[in-house]
C-alpha cells in the first residue's frame, strides 16, 4: 500500500470519527448552534494529538495530555470535545470577531478561526515557547495559517491589542485570579470565558459586560490544567487526616491547621436538613457556588474512599464537599440516601471541634436558605469588581487583582 492511499485511508477513518463526535455533542446538547457544528465537523481534531489514536482524540470523555515536565507533571492538553464545544457556545462568537486565545495548543485555535472566518482575528497566546512553537506547527499543517501564535505571559498587556480591544478572550488555563489586564483589553461589548478556581473550586466563567462591571450569565463545571506565570497561585493544602482527608483552603483565608486537625480527631456531630435531592436534577454544583458566596471561611474537604470505609468522614462525593471553619471547627456537607426514598438523597452536616453543634447549624440553616431561596433560580452570578471600587458589601472574595461577589 502506496503512502499516498495510507494517508488517505485515514484521512477518512478521522472523518468518520468526527462525524460520530458531532453527532453525540449535538445529541448531548453540548452543541446547540449550528456555526458551532460547523466548525467541528470542519477543524481536523486528530491532527492536533497526531501521536494519538484518532478514535481517541475524537471519543475521549476527558483531556488529551500533549507535555509533560521532567517530573511528569502535565503542563498542556487538548480539551474533551464536550468542554471544547461548551465554551465556543458562551463564547457567542460571530465572524469578524477579533478573539485572544490564552493558553495555546492549536485545536481550539482553529475552532475560533472557523467561527471567526477569514475576516476575523485570532490570536493564540502562551508563555511555554515549546507549546506555541508545536501549536504554529500544527496550525500550519492543518491549514490555519492565519492565526497569530505567539508567545509571552497571558497576565500582561498584550502589545498588538486590536483598537478598542478584543471581542473576545478565551482562557483555556485554569487562572487563580482576572488579572485587570484582561478587563481593560476586552472591549465594551466583549465577552470573557476564564475557567476561575475560588474557594477550592473550578468553575468556568463567561462574563459579559453590564455597564462598567463583569458579571457571569454561563457556568460550566470542568477543570483545567492551571496557569502558569504571574497570575499563577497555588491553594493551600491542610492534612486532616494525613493524605487521606484534605482541606482546600483558597485566597489565603485564616486557617489554624493544628486546631483544626484536633477538631476533625474528635467525634463528628451530624445534622440533617431535610433538604432532598434526585440524582439527575444537577443542581449541587449550583449550592457549591452559591455557599461559597454567603458563608466564610469557606473550602473544600476532599476524601479518599479508604476514608469513608474507615468511618473517618459522612458520604462526600469525589468532587469534594462544601466546608467552613472556625479557630477550632469544621463543619461540611454530606450526603445520605433519603429515608423511604430509593431515588434520593437528603443534604446534611457533620461538624467537629468544641463549636461543632453551632458550626452545624449555621452550615445547615443555609443550605435551607438556599432551597427556599435560590434552588430554583438558575446558576449563581458572579460579579467581578475592581479594587478601587468601593467595597461591596457581604461575602468578598479577594483576588490579588480584582474581588468576586456572588448571589
Amino acid at each position: 500500500m502506496n503512502e499516498h492511499r495510507m494517508t488517505a485511508e485515514a484521512s477518512a477513518g478521522a472523518g468518520e470519527l468526527r462525524e460520530r463526535m458531532v453527532h453525540e455533542l449535538v445529541r448531548s446538547g453540548a452543541i446547540v448552534h449550528p456555526a458551532v457544528e460547523a466548525a467541528f465537523r470542519a477543524v481536523p481534531r486528530h491532527r492536533f494529538a497526531p501521536h494519538v489514536p484518532a478514535a481517541e482524540v475524537y471519543g475521549a470523555p476527558e483531556a488529551i495530555f500533549t507535555k509533560r515536565t521532567d517530573d511528569g507533571r502535565v503542563v498542556s492538553s487538548v480539551s474533551a470535545p464536550w468542554l471544547h464545544a461548551r465554551m465556543l457556545e458562551a463564547a457567542r462568537l460571530a465572524p469578524g470577531m477579533r478573539v485572544l486565545e490564552i493558553g495555546s495548543g492549536g485545536c481550539n485555535a482553529a475552532l475560533l478561526a472557523e467561527l471567526v472566518g477569514p475576516a476575523g482575528v485570532v490570536t493564540s497566546l502562551d508563555i511555554d515557547p515549546d507549546i506555541t512553537g508545536r501549536a504554529r506547527r500544527l496550525l500550519d499543517d492543518a491549514g490555519y495559517q492565519r492565526v497569530q501564535v505567539r508567545t509571552g505571559d497571558g497576565a500582561l498587556p498584550v502589545p498588538d491589542t486590536p483598537a478598542g480591544g478584543w471581542d473576545r478572550i478565551i482562557v483555556t488555563a485554569g487562572s487563580a485570579d482576572l488579572p485587570e489586564t484582561w478587563l481593560d483589553q476586552l472591549s465594551g461589548s466583549g465577552r470573557l470565558v476564564v475557567p476561575l478556581r475560588f474557594r477550592g473550586l473550578s468553575r468556568t466563567f463567561a462574563f459579559a459586560w453590564r455597564g462598567d462591571q463583569l458579571r457571569s450569565d454561563t457556568t460550566i463545571v470542568s477543570g483545567f490544567l492551571a496557569m502558569r506565570g504571574k497570575s499563577a497561585d497555588a491553594p493551600r493544602i491542610v492534612r486532616l487526616a494525613d493524605e487521606d482527608v484534605r482541606l482546600t483552603v483558597d485566597e489565603r483565608q485564616p486557617c489554624d491547621e493544628a486546631a483544626l486537625r484536633a477538631a476533625f480527631s474528635s467525634v463528628g456531630h451530624e445534622v440533617w436538613t431535610g433538604v432532598r435531592l434526585t440524582g439527575s436534577e444537577g443542581v449541587l454544583p449550583h449550592l457549591d457556588v452559591w455557599l461559597a458566596g454567603v458563608v466564610a471561611p469557606y473550602g473544600r474537604l476532599r476524601a479518599s474512599r479508604a476514608a469513608a470505609e474507615r468511618g473517618l468522614v459522612g458520604w462526600v462525593l469525589g468532587t469534594g464537599a462544601a466546608a467552613i471553619w472556625t479557630d477550632s471547627s469544621l463543619a461540611y456537607l454530606a450526603l445520605r440516601s433519603a429515608p423511604e426514598h430509593a431515588d434520593q438523597f437528603e443534604l446534611g452536616v457533620v461538624a467537629h471541634g468544641p463549636d461543632r453543634e453551632d458550626l452545624g447549624l449555621a452550615l445547615a440553616d443555609e443550605v435551607i436558605r438556599w432551597n427556599t431561596t435560590a434552588r430554583h433560580q438558575g446558576e449563581p452570578e458572579v460579579r467581578v469588581h475592581r479594587l478601587d471600587d468601593l467595597a461591596p458589601p457581604g461575602v468578598v472574595i479577594e483576588k490579588p487583582s480584582i474581588r468576586l461577589t456572588i448571589s
